[in-house]
């Protein structure tokens, strides 16, 4: 194998397409055209939006240059025909990768998903990747990115989306610890997300901060990427010892097993996990490997939020902790439940429960004085009366 097939940094072995290597992100030599708008995977989303700190900057060009021999390029747009021209390439992961296009029809950009070329004949990633686009079709609401179109053609499977700016939450709060008031909001308006999909007879089961977005200057949450939903209608037929799949740190207890008998409470677990995560800094569990950490999800039991961090409010505190209960009957019910409970937490203290309480006489003698002022009032315009008789 020569050098030029190995990444200069790490030394990992190179496919004819990378343009980055798969392991440390480092450039490769097919990535030396000093015109490309390619943005380095490692740190790049894998769902059809593009994070704020992977947009092209000012006066860089947008046109995505197919170099020779890139032939995956080059077939996907010949795909694409007359509807859409391909600008840039904003992320990509094992799965899948996401394209930048403008929809030549309507004249708005677009992105474009499509599976991997070397999945491509696999008939188990290429249902997936049909199971997401559909799954995603059939959802309306505001906080999950719609589907324009899929399609299949020509050997590829892909499907169109809304472009999308903004920033993952994961970004988000390596910036810096969301205020518990922010995190309610993301909470809430996520257990709403779910709670669609949930109807739809959907489980998610990969709920984490790389797959929570957050658009614009108003941080509108988008939940992103299903590509490993499940249905709840039956379809899809269950096997004991099926391999795990999601990410462990945010994993419910059943599905860290393995277990066919998932439905929408292992969601509510895993944002359980994420609320933790954004209210203490860190998520309950974190084991040495993915394997402990998964061991620890199904036998251990996480450390109070208000012991790792007590400026939190106590009924938000025990609606996190309830949704990490280990049996999904002690959990929230529904994702709706879930979300009625995070609209009722209150945020009038901050340090105890006492200091909230002393809250209650204070209330109580401003209401008596109003009281006592209107009743002078009153008395006052009576003897006036009288006088003017």
């Amino acid at each position: 194998m020569t050098e030029a097939s190995r990444c200069v940094a790490c030394h990992w072995p190179l496919g004819s397409d990378d343009r980055f290597c798969p392991r440390c992100g480092t450039p490769t030599p097919r990535n030396a055209d000093p015109d490309a708008t390619l943005v380095n995977p490692a740190g790049a989303p894998e769902s059809g939006v593009v994070a704020e700190e992977a947009l092209p900057q000012e006066g860089e060009p947008e046109a995505l240059p197919i170099a020779p021999g890139d032939s995956f390029n080059a077939r996907l747009g010949q795909l694409l025909g007359v509807e859409y021209e391909l600008l840039a390439l904003i992320g990509q992961g094992g799965f899948a990768r996401v394209y930048k296009a403008r929809d030549r029809r309507l004249d708005r950009m677009v992105a474009i998903k499509v599976i991997q070329p070397d999945l491509t004949g696999r008939k188990v990633f290429w249902e997936s990747f049909r199971n997401e686009g559909v799954a995603l079709a059939k959802l309306r609401h505001p906080a999950i990115v719609p589907i324009y179109d899929i399609r299949e053609r020509g050997g590829l499977i892909y499907y169109v989306m809304p472009y999308v700016l903004g920033t993952t939450l994961e970004r988000r709060m390596k910036r810096a610890r969301l205020p518990p008031f922010e995190s309610r909001r993301i909470l809430s308006e996520l257990a709403d997300a779910l709670a669609a999909a949930h109807r739809a007879k959907m489980v998610h089961l990969d709920i984490k901060p790389g797959n929570v977005f957050l658009e614009g200057d108003l941080q509108k949450v988008l939940l992103m990427d299903f590509g490993i939903a499940k249905s709840l209608t039956g379809e899809v037929e269950d096997t004991e010892g099926a391999p795990v799949v999601g990410t462990p740190e945010y994993m419910s207890p059943e599905q860290a097993r393995g277990l066919p008998e998932i439905d929408h409470r292992s969601d509510i677990y895993s944002l359980g996990v994420l609320g933790y995560r954004m209210l203490a800094g860190r998520p309950p569990f974190r084991g040495k490997d993915a394997a402990d950490t998964l061991a620890k999800h199904v036998s251990e039991t996480p450390v109070p939020l208000r012991e790792v961090n007590p400026t939190i409010p106590k009924d938000f505190a025990d609606a996190i902790m309830r949704c990490l209960k280990k049996e999904p009957a002690d959990r929230f019910a529904t994702a709706l439940e879930l979300r009625a409970v995070l609209d009722a937490v209150t945020f009038f203290s901050t340090s105890t429960t006492g200091s909230t309480a002393t809250a209650a006489p204070s209330i109580g003698v401003q209401t008596s004085v109003v009281v006592l002022i209107a009743l002078v009032t009153l008395l006052v315009g009576l003897l006036g009366g009288l006088a003017l008789r």
